[in-house]
């Protein structure tokens, strides 16, 4: 594994290029080439630049990414989790589904994958984990590209602000279950992917900020997972990972 200093300069440049080079780039003709380009292809790299920081071991890459962990136990507990939004989206919309198979396979299935693989499992959890950054500076880092990731969904001014601060927080919350869950990327990969999947089903809000009823129950999902997460480890007789030692460098 290299120094902490080559995790400190290369994940960020890395970040810079994959984030925001594929988009400095001629918008590709086809929607197939448009995927490859600005989703599949960084996420490869990505892949590739956690190989060579761990050694160049392939062995290495699942257990840096946060992908050696129960991924069943992460979907089962996610499904708990999630279910005041799965219940409370299907009461505002009268159980009226509203959701495209293209929506479904982009939005929430893929959109769970990449974004936790690149977010949470790499721009946070290299610097996080092997940087020696505290998670202050490694959460936020990964909180304010992940809220403005999602600011295309913006249509004014108002609602860019609403769409950042709900994402921003988000990705902080989600790069908290990650740790927490002993370093369990399927966690906030499930949670996300749950997420979505409910908010696109019975169409909760046009876009990522949402209105008040969908985020009191939004606010409700995170809430129990928050509070599950610390009891479950105090039964385990397990510490929390994110105390006042771990917040800063």
């Amino acid at each position: 594994m290299r120094s902490k200093t080559i995790f400190s300069i290369l994940v960020p440049l890395v970040f810079l290029i994959l984030h925001f080079g594929p988009r400095q780039l001629p918008k590709p003709g086809s929607y197939t080439e448009l995927v490859l380009v600005r989703e599949i292809a960084p996420l490869l790299l990505t892949a590739l630049a956690i190989w060579w920081l761990h050694g160049r071991d392939w062995r290495k890459l699942p257990g840096a990414w946060g992908l050696r962990a129960d991924a069943l136990e992460a979907l089962k507990t996610a499904f708990v989790f999630c279910l005041p939004m799965l219940v409370g989206y299907a009461l505002l919309a009268g159980f009226r589904v509203s959701i495209t198979w293209n929506s479904f396979l982009l939005g929430c299935l893929w959109a769970a994958i990449s974004e936790e693989l690149f977010f949470r499992g790499f721009v946070f959890g290299q610097l996080f984990r092997f940087a020696g950054w505290g998670f202050l500076a490694a959460g936020l880092l990964n909180a304010l590209v992940f809220g403005s990731a999602h600011l295309w969904q913006a249509g004014d001014p108002g609602s860019a602000i609403g769409i950042f601060a709900v994402t921003a927080l988000g990705g902080l919350w989600f790069a908290w279950l990650y740790i927490e869950w002993r370093n369990n990327l399927w966690m906030p990969m499930a949670m996300h992917f749950f997420m979505n999947l409910w908010w696109n089903l019975f169409d909760a809000g046009p876009n990522a900020g949402g209105g008040l009823a969908a985020n009191l129950f939004r606010a409700a999902t995170i809430a129990i997972s928050i509070i599950w997460t610390i009891r479950m480890k105090r039964r385990r007789g397990l510490p929390l990972e994110i105390t006042r030692l771990t917040l800063l460098p």
